[in-house]
């Protein structure tokens, strides 16, 4: 008797961790696929997507921000000698947005019409 009450509890205890696993297996897969939709990268080593950003070049203190007009947001600028070409102006980005610190990391900047 002792022996079935013995093989019943690793068998329910073996069932439970069982599926405890592939709940947590199936939770990784789900934060995988929305990170994948989001485009975040599921690799913290990827290099940065590229991405053309349209706003202002503004003075913020002793540096030049880029402020997105159309989302109410401003980012630094890593590249400060070029963004000071552009002062005032509406301007094209290229860049890596580091979104965790609120910074673009400049490839480019053009003045836009």
């Amino acid at each position: 008797m002792k022996t079935v009450l013995t093989l019943a509890s690793i068998v329910l205890l073996s069932s439970v961790a069982v599926g405890t696993v592939a709940r947590a297996a199936n939770h990784q897969v789900t934060l995988a696929a929305s990170q994948s939709q989001s485009g975040q990268s599921m690799d913290p080593k990827a290099p940065a997507k590229t991405q053309t950003f349209v706003g202002t070049i503004m003075k913020s203190g002793d540096q030049f921000v880029f402020s997105d007009d159309a989302n109410n947001l401003s980012y630094q600028l890593d590249d400060q000698e070029t963004a000071s070409q552009f002062e005032g102006k509406k301007v094209r980005v290229t860049g890596t947005l580091d979104a965790a610190n609120k910074i673009i990391r400049v490839q480019s900047i053009e003045a836009t019409a």
